[in-house]
């Protein structure tokens, strides 16, 4: 039997317009190299993973590629989430993936998610079809009338987590949640892991423990804690 390989795929398809700047998110300077190298360096250089895909923004794959250097496979997003990561998963299945190899599909606006948090995703496909990296939520959620904007109930908290990135999977179980989605316009979900437990039939989930300090970077704020956080790590 050949032995299981681990991919990732980074997504970078997205502007991130809510950070303000006259470039994409994922290219702006964290305290010395872009948001984009940190988060393709956290998967490229892990020991655990075999290779990465990244996906680029039509517009800025040249700027991108300039950003991560020769010798990653780059592809185009496309206008949604879900798009890209199907451009992902197409791009390592050309270069040879199969159905029970691993793969990671990794947010590039998270750069400093941790050694461990990606060791432990890998480690948990061993025994699971999907995984998910979930953090408690420190806020109180509510619901909200969609007409008015008012909180009509509370949701309870103990019952409540926040998806990070990387998500895990086997390739199978990825490949097939994104058949089912094609098929059905209907399907609107916002992560790759919510998509497969809801149209993959029997699969088995893991979950890993999340980080705080593994942030996604969604406006200028998230900018100034990222670069806190670095300057504070030994």
């Amino acid at each position: 039997m050949a032995e299981r390989r681990t991919w990732a795929i980074v997504l970078a398809g997205g502007l991130g317009l809510r950070v303000g700047a006259d470039r994409p998110k994922q290219l702006l300077d964290l305290a010395g190299r872009s948001v984009l190298q940190r988060s393709v360096a956290a998967l490229r250089d892990h020991p655990a993973v075999d290779d990465v895909v990244l996906v680029a923004p039509v517009a800025w794959r040249a700027a991108v590629e300039e950003h991560v250097g020769p010798g990653l496979r780059v592809v185009d997003g496309g206008r949604e989430r879900h798009d890209s990561t199907r451009a992902g998963l197409a791009a390592l299945l050309e270069a040879g993936a199969s159905a029970g190899d691993r793969v990671l599909v990794h947010d590039a606006a998270r750069p400093l998610v941790s050694v461990r948090i990606v060791a432990d995703v890998v480690r948990a496909l061993d025994e699971h079809d999907v995984v998910a990296v979930l953090v408690p939520t420190p806020d109180t959620i509510v619901q909200v009338d969609p007409t008015t904007g008012l909180p009509t109930a509370p949701l309870p908290r103990a019952t409540l987590r926040r998806h990070q990135t990387p998500q895990g999977f086997t390739v199978r179980v990825l490949d097939e949640a994104h058949r089912r989605a094609s098929a059905d316009p209907a399907v609107q979900v916002t992560d790759d892991c919510t998509l497969a437990i809801a149209l993959v039939p029997d699969v088995r989930v893991g979950v890993v423990e999340g980080d705080p300090e593994n942030l996604k970077i969604t406006d200028a704020t998230d900018l100034v804690v990222a670069r806190a956080l670095l300057a504070a790590r030994p």
